[in-house]
C-alpha cells in the first residue's frame, strides 16, 4: 500500500517538473527568436557601439546630448 502511494507522487511529480522544464525550453526558444528578428535599437545618426559626450547646461544643470543640445527655455541658456 505504502508503495503505490509513493510511486504515484513520484510518478505525478515527474510530471510536473517535465512540464516545468519543456515550458522554460519553449520560453527560450520564444525569446532567441524575438532576439533574431528584432535587431538592438541605436539612436538616430550613432553608429552601433558609437557613444555620445553628453553636455550639462550652465544655467539649470541637465544633461542633453552634445550634437543635439537644445535650450532650457531659460532665457539665459547657452543653448
Amino acid at each position: 500500500m505504502f508503495g503505490k502511494i509513493l510511486l504515484t507522487i513520484a510518478v505525478i511529480a515527474f510530471i510536473w517538473f517535465g512540464f516545468k522544464y519543456l515550458g522554460r525550453l519553449a520560453e527560450l526558444r520564444r525569446r532567441d527568436e524575438a532576439d533574431k528578428v528584432t535587431p538592438p535599437r541605436t539612436p538616430p545618426g550613432a553608429a552601433a557601439g558609437e557613444t555620445e559626450t553628453m553636455v550639462e547646461c550652465r544655467v539649470c544643470g541637465t544633461w542633453q546630448p552634445g550634437r543635439t543640445a537644445r535650450s532650457c527655455g531659460r532665457s539665459d541658456c547657452p543653448y
